[in-house]
């Protein structure tokens, strides 16, 4: 019993990961013309960007919570940035139950409890969308990511619609809306927005894809606290929640030491994405 809840733990985290990449890379064919006027901008990127602290290695620990885990495994997630991507899932007595590991063109996913891994290739997603890896890592630190052309800035801000809102319920000052795509209109299959608070902080993401057969959604929630941060995930399709999970982050470390490398030995299986999915 107590390895079917491990397994379900090591499960979600995984599906967390894949869902980062979906928000990353849906759009790699996307290509965006400039505005030449944009409401809120320059005020928004005066308020944004002086959090963007420029870093090359970071942490982030934390607790993850989902309704139906009756414990809340431990997560360390290390990055280099744009390079490297290494989470990690530990429980009580048990220690590091599962590990994915994306760097360069290869993805590794392990599940040690069933002693199975994973090793797949992302030379094709990185050919159609090279900055991936560091998109995703402006993800997870709640920076703002205009897709192909990095994170936020002076130089691509122009790629998404700006909109002042009115005060939100924690600061007294104007917040913002960025749209990505500029100029999205509900005829769109792919579009995302970002609610920024008057302090520079992404408080939400919300990107939706709409495909042949499916209407599918992605809810990031950051809640800001002394210490740390939590980021309530959602997915949902067909307007159905599927996934439903809160990290709740220490403080993040910006001088943290990479964990060290996965040992498989002859006891570990190595298979395809989907049976190693439904190892679990």
């Amino acid at each position: 019993m107590a390895r079917d809840k491990v397994s379900a733990q090591c499960r979600s985290h995984f599906i967390l990961t894949l869902l980062l990449m979906l928000a990353a890379g849906v759009s790699s064919a996307m290509a965006q013309t400039p505005a030449d006027s944009i409401d809120g901008r320059t005020e928004a990127l005066n308020a944004i960007l002086p959090n963007y602290i420029d870093w090359q290695t970071a942490a982030m620990s934390g607790k993850l919570r989902m309704k139906k885990l009756p414990v809340s495994p431990s997560v360390r997630i290390f990055m280099r940035r744009n390079e490297t991507i290494s989470i990690s899932v530990r429980a009580s007595l048990l220690g590091e139950v599962g590990r994915i590991d994306i760097e360069g063109d290869t993805l590794l996913a392990v599940n040690k409890m069933k002693r199975v891994y994973c090793k797949e290739s992302l030379a094709g997603i990185k050919y159609d969308y090279p900055d991936i890896i560091g998109d995703i890592q402006s993800l997870l630190l709640g920076r703002a990511v205009a897709l192909q052309s990095g994170e936020l800035s002076e130089a691509n801000a122009d790629f998404f619609d700006f909109r002042s809102l009115p005060a939100d319920s924690i600061h007294s000052e104007a917040a913002w809306s960025l749209t990505f795509p500029r100029g999205r209109s509900d005829e769109d299959e792919f579009g995302y927005e970002y609610r920024i608070n008057s302090i520079g902080q992404t408080e939400k993401l919300t990107l939706e894809l709409s495909t042949s057969d499916h209407e599918l959604a992605l809810a990031l929630d950051y809640t800001y606290l002394d210490k740390g941060f939590d980021l309530d995930i959602s997915f949902t399709r067909d307007f159905n929640k599927k996934f439903d999970a809160l990290i709740e982050f220490n403080d993040i470390d910006w001088e943290a030491n990479a964990p060290s490398p996965v040992s498989l030995n002859s006891r570990f299986t190595c298979v395809g994405i989907k049976q190693f999915i439904s190892s679990f």
